[in-house]
């Protein structure tokens, strides 16, 4: 005989009680904001804009540029203020973007095609598979991006000493093509060049925005070199790098890639409370309190074996998928979904419900089957429905 839908108004025999939705979802709310207050006050970035110990007061949510690198003081390891520290760190990193020694240039894919960069844990490479199926999706040369293309367009055509030192760059061999490995950056006399002037560079002077190094056969990299720190420093950099075919610029990656090989990008970062050390993910300048919701993905590299890890990204991503797996099949799993059965935070939390049930009938029923279902009705006959007690 066909049974019957079980109503669970109808068949549940344990003590009701009212339940006022509105005042609980009033208490919900205050605790809610309360949370938020104090995870403000922990974990809350402070707004100060690109402060930094030594560094200019800079106005609220201001943005990093390479204007603001190049003008820069910047502090020693002894904590003495350079007043052109952020121009020598701009050099540098000039230097190593032409030479391939930057951080983005030996990145790798999806960037670039140095080898052996890509983490792996094993044999498995998530970079090497996604590589393979779609190449890299963001090629970058970081000699021709950040330094070659903005002067032969933005200089060159007004400078005819820079025209002449960037050609002469390029005829000596090095590639442009976009997404080249690191050593194919430079041929072997590029290679010469950068090293000397590099060299030299240590014992260089920079001031008012120009560089007194030593004498020495340094090809076009010292005219290459001073002509980008000038475009820096009046701007021309910064429009050159986040400009855009379209109205409106939303992908300043290759900007901020050429921003974050220098120096200062971290020293900001530090100053601020948003480096990886300072769990920084978790903050968000001007903004509070931040991604709080990111801890998850922050505890991993707080722990030593993987934060040493040379696959330490890899390792975070492996365990924060593997988290999320859990908590969707949770109920599936038999150990993990019986730890509320052994551990009953739940009878604290309905610990009224459990206090009022004089009958007992949440032990008595606990487990039972339930019972048989009533004949489903004939045609035109109603059920009747025991009234809910109040």
């Amino acid at each position: 005989m066909k049974r019957a839908a079980r109503q669970p108004i109808r068949h549940w025999t344990g003590s009701e009680r009212g339940f006022d939705l509105i005042f609980e979802g009033v208490i919900a709310a205050a605790i809610v904001v309360l949370l938020v207050i104090g995870a403000t006050v922990i974990f809350g970035s402070a707004d100060a804009g690109l402060s930094y110990p030594g560094g200019p007061k800079s106005a609220t949510g201001a943005a990093f540029s390479a204007q603001y690198w190049a003008t820069s003081p910047m502090t020693d390891d002894q904590g003495n203020v350079d007043p052109n520290g952020g121009a020598t760190d701009f050099v540098t990193t000039v230097v190593t973007e032409l030479d391939g020694s930057s951080g983005t240039a030996g990145y790798g894919p999806p960037y670039n095609e140095t080898q052996d960069a890509s983490q792996v844990i094993g044999p498995f490479s998530p970079t090497a598979i996604a590589h393979s199926l779609v190449g890299l999706t963001l090629p970058v040369n970081t000699a021709n991006d950040f330094v070659l293309a903005p002067l032969s367009q933005i200089v060159a055509p007004y400078d005819p000493t820079v025209a002449v030192a960037v050609r002469a760059y390029e005829a000596a061999g090095g590639s442009l093509q976009e997404g080249v490995s690191a050593d194919q950056l430079v041929s072997d006399r590029q290679g010469a060049w950068l090293a000397a002037y590099t060299t030299a560079l240590a014992k260089a002077t920079i001031s008012n925005g120009q560089i007194t190094i030593a004498p020495g056969n340094y090809g076009p990299v010292p005219v290459l070199v001073q002509a980008e720190l000038t475009m820096a420093r009046n701007g021309a950099l910064d429009n050159y790098l986040l400009s855009s075919p379209n109205q409106i610029q939303t992908n300043p990656t290759k900007a901020t890639l050429f921003y974050s090989d220098g120096a200062l990008w971290g020293m900001i970062a530090t100053a601020q409370g948003i480096s990886g050390d300072q769990w920084g993910v978790m903050n968000e300048l001007w903004n509070f309190p931040g991604q709080f919701w990111l801890i998850l993905y922050a505890i991993p590299y707080h722990i030593p074996s993987i934060a040493d890890s040379s696959a330490a990204d890899l390792w975070v991503v492996i365990l924060v998928v593997i988290a999320a797996l859990l908590q969707l099949f949770l109920p599936w799993i038999p150990v993990l979904r019986d730890i509320p059965r052994a551990i009953p935070l739940y009878k604290v939390i309905y610990r009224k419900y459990y206090r009022e049930d004089k009958d007992g009938l949440a032990g008595k029923h606990k487990g039972a089957v339930p019972p048989d279902e009533p004949d489903e009705p004939t045609p035109g006959q109603s059920t009747p429905v025991p009234a809910r007690p109040v």
